[in-house]
């Protein structure tokens, strides 16, 4: 097919983002969109070299010792086919899988499953269905003694629930059979997976990339004689500068530096700021329980943000205006600053500009900022697993059984032999010449459908892409269609790269009802101190009011989860 006729299509995902895996990215985020380019079909040559069969069953696990890793590798890299020795697939097994999915529907002919059967000598049982579809599903089944084998959703309450019932399989029993998931199940995940010393199931890597960040106009800053703000007195200097020194050179005062975008409900683009004056979530200092509304970081922010606004350098409804209506400053020359994922906000200036080339060279991505005296530096914590993967503990009472569903899963991990196979409808294995892959010595891949591709061409296929959700991810996902692709997809791997903050939050489960009350209470009260409405002389005194609105509460709940000293 010619260049241009190619998808490079997140299949799924955009309608996942709420009901599937509840991958959870940076305030305001919007999910990353599909464009065009590409060429011919192929399969990375390191899953071809995976599909080679001559397993025996003989051999033991390919893990001898689970040692969690402290990240995810630097270079992604499939395991070689030999560890999968262990998996007799001489012997047929039935196995019984469900996951939550987006388009939740049957297919006419369901050629994954077939293509997954014929590969594993297996019979699959599949079902996919809408979040809270599945979590009801899985508990009827399991207080039925009907369980599925496996089962991939976000529920771990509903995982904690039933390993604690003597439900679940220990994953640490099923792991050493799967050694590309193990690349992936980082120390603070396995931390998040375990309970009173058992792990109640396997963590799966987000479907979504930490690749929110905040960009630049870099043309203004060549305009303005400005190089890229490294702390808070530089960006407020650049904001300055934008609106008193007309950057557009229009003659008029059009330009300011930056807006909520939250339509009036809490910081959104701004809230990231909070990073420059420390940790912005839960966090633990010298094995004392830590928050940003106890240690300055939030009153710092406020400073700030109310130093922008006393100076009229935010746009004029920069509070009320919603993410939507935004664009009409932010794509239209208007705006200095924005909170984007790399590749979203080169797409969207290029089309605003009606297909611009230059215009995907105005936004630049800008290192995480530091305050004056040196905090900072470090975007906020990364994201929690994207779900978690629950078995059986009947699965055990069969041996093969266990290492067979040990086997299919991990092959769909990335970049594993089946993770494009079933991936977005099915890859190049079950559709040669619909859909190509390129795996690239960093690490990363390009992925890319052919618009005639079934899941794309018919509808009745489109549910298809449910069987992804197994292990598709975008952190890897790269894109080679020029202008934005190339760009987008370096800016994005860019801020994937920048220094977080350490993520607290994945190990707490705060009471629910007296988070939403503070979050309401700090979104009433925050934006007051901003306005004028009240002094920040007055911090110490909110911060009391706070706890007894119940901060308090989530504070000796997150002593008590994080097993660490009160503040």
């Amino acid at each position: 097919m010619k260049k241009g006729h190619w998808s490079y299509t997140a299949i799924a995902l955009i309608m996942a983002l709420s009901t599937v895996l509840g991958a959870c990215s940076s305030g305001g985020n919007k999910e990353n969109g599909a464009t065009t380019g590409g060429d011919a079909s192929n399969v990375p040559e390191t899953s071809q070299a995976s599909t080679a069969p001559a397993n025996t069953g003989d051999s033991g696990p390919p893990i001898k010792e689970l040692v969690f890793p402290a990240a995810f590798p630097e270079v992604p890299k499939a395991v070689d086919a030999s560890s999968y020795a262990y998996d007799d697939l001489s012997k047929k097994y039935e196995l019984d899988l469900m996951v939550a999915g987006a388009f939740n529907q049957p297919v006419p002919e369901d050629t994954i499953k077939a293509y997954l059967e014929e590969k594993f000598n297996v019979s699959i049982k599949f079902s996919s269905m809408t979040g809270e579809d599945l979590k009801n599903a899985v508990s009827v089944r399991y207080a039925s003694g009907s369980e599925p084998d496996l089962v991939m959703f976000s529920y771990k309450d509903v995982a904690r629930s039933l390993f604690e019932s003597g439900q679940l399989l220990d994953a640490k029993e099923i792991l050493p059979y799967m050694p590309q998931t193990m690349e992936y199940v980082t120390q603070d995940y396995a931390k998040w997976a375990t309970v009173d010393g058992n792990m109640i199931g396997i963590p799966r890597y987000p479907v979504f990339p930490n690749n929110w960040g905040y960009f630049i106009r870099q043309d203004w800053l060549q305009k303005l004689n400005m190089s890229m703000p490294t702390n808070e007195d530089e960006l407020f200097a650049y904001a300055k500068a934008v609106v008193e020194k007309d950057p557009d050179g229009n003659g008029k005062p059009d330009t300011w530096f930056m807006a909520t975008a939250g339509g009036g409900n809490g910081w959104s683009m701004m809230d990231a700021l909070k990073a420059m004056y420390g940790h912005p979530s839960w966090n633990v200092v010298d094995g004392k329980l830590n928050h940003p509304m106890l240690d300055g970081t939030t009153k710092r922010f406020l400073e700030f943000v109310k130093k922008l606004y006393d100076n009229k350098l935010l746009a004029p409804d920069w509070y009320t205006i919603g993410w939507e209506p935004f664009k009409a400053y932010s794509l239209n020359d208007q705006i200095g600053m924005v909170w984007y994922p790399g590749w979203n906000i080169i797409d969207e200036q290029y089309n605003a500009k009606k297909k611009d080339a230059n215009a995907v060279n105005l936004w630049a991505p800008i290192q995480p900022l530091k305050s004056n005296d040196g905090k900072g530096g470090m975007y906020g914590p990364g994201d929690n697993p994207g779900g978690i993967f629950i078995i059986s503990k009947k699965v055990a009472n069969d041996p093969g059984k266990m290492k067979r569903l040990a086997h299919l899963i991990d092959s769909m991990m990335y970049p594993n032999v089946n993770y494009w196979a079933v991936s977005q409808g099915g890859g190049p294995e079950i559709y040669p010449g619909e859909s190509r892959v390129q795996l690239n010595e960093d690490g990363t891949n390009v992925f890319a459908i052919a618009p005639t591709h079934v899941q794309l061409a018919k509808p009745e296929y489109q549910s298809l892409a449910d069987w992804q959700f197994f292990g598709y991810s975008l952190i890897w996902q790269v894109y080679d269609d020029e202008p934005v692709g190339v760009l987008g997809s370096k800016y994005n791997q860019e801020i994937i790269a920048m220094p977080r903050y350490k993520n607290f939050d994945m190990n707490l489960t705060l009471d629910g009802t007296t988070s939403t009350k503070i979050a309401d209470f700090q979104n009433k009260n925050e934006i007051s101190f901003v306005l004028g409405k009240r002094s920040l002389d007055e911090w110490d005194s909110y911060v009391e009011e706070w706890k007894k609105a119940g901060g308090q509460k989530l504070i000796d709940e997150a002593v008590e989860q994080l097993q660490v000293s009160k503040p």
